[in-house]
């Protein structure tokens, strides 16, 4: 375990502060992007939200089979906690608790003209599916469910996953040996729009 000051300090550290943003995978090198929800015009909100739920939870799984805690940062904009009350209590309906033992940081980004709110605390794994579950449910319409930007990582197993909403979800971090693994089992749900990028980093199978 990494020793450091503070649990947001070491996510940076580890994964750089860009794999804490949006679009990560356009900021990452040798990364993955999945394609979650298989949506069309005939598809159904519900087809399309329990595709990705079942994609994700299985790619995830996978990643973090032998992790017993996770890391989690959600990030918002915001003056206060409290602009953001609705959000806090989609996740309470959710029965995801937050631990007092949690990081902050609050920054002012200057190219959106607002603040940036991290939110950083550990979680056993049994109770990831909540979030999960959350996260992907929110362009849909699916309730209880949250918009914020969720990162989930494990800080010594060297991987973050982004899920952005339903549609997909990005995978970087130092661990190259998981990430491949995870680009050869898992190939066909790689999205088609980036595969190519990810050949040239990965190669074809």
């Amino acid at each position: 375990m990494l020793e450091s000051t503070s649990m947001i300090e070491q996510a940076f550290q580890v994964f750089g502060k860009n794999s804490f943003q949006n679009a990560i995978f356009y900021s990452n090198q040798q990364c993955l992007r999945f394609e979650l929800s298989e949506g069309s015009e005939e598809a159904s909100y519900v087809k399309m939200f329990t595709s990705a739920l079942n994609k994700s939870t299985q790619i995830i799984d996978t990643i973090f089979e032998k992790s017993e805690k996770i890391s989690i940062c959600f990030a918002f904009p915001g003056d206060s906690y409290l602009s953001n009350f609705s959000v806090f209590k989609e996740l309470k309906e959710l029965q995801i608790d937050i631990p007092k033992n949690n990081f902050k940081l609050r920054e002012w980004v200057e190219d959106d003209e607002w603040n940036r709110n991290y939110l950083f605390f550990n979680i056993n794994k049994s109770e990831l599916h909540k979030i999960i579950f959350g996260k992907l449910g929110t362009e849909l319409g699916i309730k209880p469910s949250f918009w914020f930007d969720l990162y989930i990582y494990d800080i010594n197993l060297g991987v973050l996953v982004h899920p952005y909403d339903d549609r997909g979800m990005d995978v970087v971090g130092t661990n190259k040996f998981m990430i491949k693994r995870l680009y050869k089992q898992y190939h066909s749900s790689l999205l088609d729009y980036d595969v190519n990028v990810m050949r040239e980093w990965f190669g074809a199978l």
